[in-house]
């Protein structure tokens, strides 16, 4: 385990070295000191601002790709829709537009007017 780039044995060795230099007692008060001074940073207004950044920067990748996705859908939605929508006349007037034809299939030839059967006309006469 690292903190601040500095394992287990690196940390012990620094320990040493100021209860070397210091002494236990000067040691005891630079503890306090430093516990002190990193309490009143941790609750300082300069710590909550980098906090917030620091989480902003954690999750940045994954706003940028739900960005970059969204951007993704809106343009795949927009190349979608027509480019020019259709006009539609004012009320009132007409287009001048051909009905569409009606093919039938190949092979099947379209009935003429003597192949269709009429229906038989009701009998006024009968009424039941």
């Amino acid at each position: 385990m690292e903190v601040l780039g500095i394992g287990p044995l690196e940390f012990l060795l620094v320990v040493l070295l100021a209860l070397i230099i210091l002494g236990p007692k000067e040691m005891q008060n630079a503890g306090k000191t430093l516990g002190k001074n990193l309490n009143k940073l941790v609750k300082s207004d300069v710590w909550k601002v980098f906090r917030q950044t620091s989480e902003k920067i954690k999750y940045l990748p994954n706003e940028l790709m739900r960005e970059a996705e969204m951007d993704e859908h809106k343009i795949a939605h927009e190349s979608r829709l027509p480019a020019h929508p259709k006009s539609v006349p004012p009320p009132g007037e007409e287009t001048l537009a051909e009905p569409p034809k009606i093919v039938p299939p190949a092979g099947v030839k379209p009935p003429t007017i003597e192949n269709i059967p009429t229906p038989p006309l009701p009998d006024e006469h009968q009424h039941g």
